[in-house]
């Protein structure tokens, strides 16, 4: 079988979020047509992952400099000197191996195998000569519009062959400027129990989260929803999935609130199976590529209301029919408390994420992607 390799700048634990479950998922998804393996440019200390457990992992380079941009500025704010230094000098030398890298991807590779790079920030350490498939797992603006270290990573990064995004409607944007496709993010359903009893969970005014907690994805937001709708629905809870540098900022803002009987953070969780225990996803992103977990949620018949994060939102939620696109804390909080006290609406709206989750399925990502794979080893030839 030929050779795959996923490059990541860093593979990170299976805490991460939503990117290592994506390759995990592709991973299995192609296994048995090729061999895989997952390259970490910067050394990430494992040599086995969790969720990768059928690859071998390659560190390309001996030391861990990787730098933490969210840390870099929360020591500015806080004049942690010595954390701050320690941050820009491995800043310093992140990119500072990015001439060394691609040097050594040059002769990495032979011209029979397939690059699958994970992002334009891992495309910087790659080398002109390799022929690579690109993936984008958030918005087109992200990389290409006002983000300052997102274009910088464009701008820096080797041209791939092809770029695959996760929405169509960042393919067409992307289509002016190079050659580009797109592929939903997906997940197996047989990872999921079969019970999904709507009439239950609709009997219970109980939210999830369930991702990063991440400046992107703006959870004060989310914490300021939950203190407004305490007012209309006292009983409610909100359960939070996940871990990330701002756990302590959203603890805090928890206890500040008085929403501690209300607002749970609960760590991190890779059973699919506990949207059972729920009735609505929250998601107040202000940018995403795709979101794994409202395909995740789909799959057990929980509808989500999301923040408008990008265009792709409206092909992942089909706005009020099976779920809400809502931007302001006014209309997330007016719309959960409608559907909390109606029930026959709540029941239909998660009737509906349900059969809408076939979008999204294996079989319909398994083609997709041997179409695009066989389509790159064609030109390689």
């Amino acid at each position: 079988m030929k050779n795959i390799y996923i490059v990541f700048d860093k593979l990170h634990s299976n805490e991460a979020g939503g990117l290592v479950s994506a390759y995990a998922s592709l991973i299995q998804l192609l296994k048995d047509d090729y061999t895989i393996k997952v390259i970490s440019i910067i050394n990430s200390n494992l040599t086995r992952h969790d969720m990768f457990s059928d690859c071998e992992i390659i560190n390309v380079s001996k030391h861990d400099f990787f730098p933490r941009m969210e840390i870099i500025s929360d020591s500015l704010k806080s004049f942690k000197l010595l954390l701050l230094l320690k941050e820009l000098f491995k800043l310093l030398c992140y990119f500072c191996y990015i001439p060394i890298s691609r040097i050594k991807m040059k002769k990495f590779f032979s011209s029979e195998d397939i690059i699958i790079v994970s992002s334009p920030a891992a495309a910087m350490f790659m080398s002109s000569k390799n022929r690579f498939i690109l993936e984008i797992h958030t918005k087109f603006e992200y990389f290409w519009g006002t983000n300052k270290l997102g274009r910088l990573q464009s701008k820096l990064m080797s041209k791939p062959y092809i770029t695959v995004f996760r929405t169509k409607s960042d393919m067409e944007k992307a289509s002016k400027y190079f050659n580009s496709t797109y592929s939903y993010n997906f997940i197996n359903k047989e990872l999921f129990n079969d019970t999904v009893s709507i009439g239950e969970k609709i009997r219970k005014h109980k939210i999830i989260y369930m991702g990063r907690f991440g400046k992107e994805k703006n959870l004060p937001k989310m914490i300021e929803c939950a203190k407004q709708l305490k007012k209309q629905i006292p009983d409610f809870t909100l359960d939070m999935y996940g871990t990330g540098v701002l756990v302590d900022d959203i603890a805090k803002l928890i206890e500040e609130n008085d929403l501690s009987e209300n607002v749970h953070l609960c760590g991190f969780c890779n059973d699919k199976n506990i949207f059972d225990n729920y009735s609505l996803l929250w998601l107040t992103s202000d940018f995403e590529g795709m979101s794994m977990t409202i395909i995740e949620a789909k799959a057990k018949g929980v509808p989500t209301i999301s923040t408008n994060w990008g265009d792709g939102v409206f092909e992942v939620i089909h706005d009020k029919e099976d779920g809400f696109v809502e931007n302001t804390v006014e209309d997330i909080v007016n719309r959960t408390a409608e559907l909390m006290n109606d029930k026959e609406l709540l029941i239909n709206i998660s009737k509906n994420a349900l059969k809408n989750f076939d979008e999204f399925s294996k079989e319909n990502a398994y083609k997709r992607w041997i179409e695009l794979l066989k389509r790159f080893e064609g030109e390689l030839e």
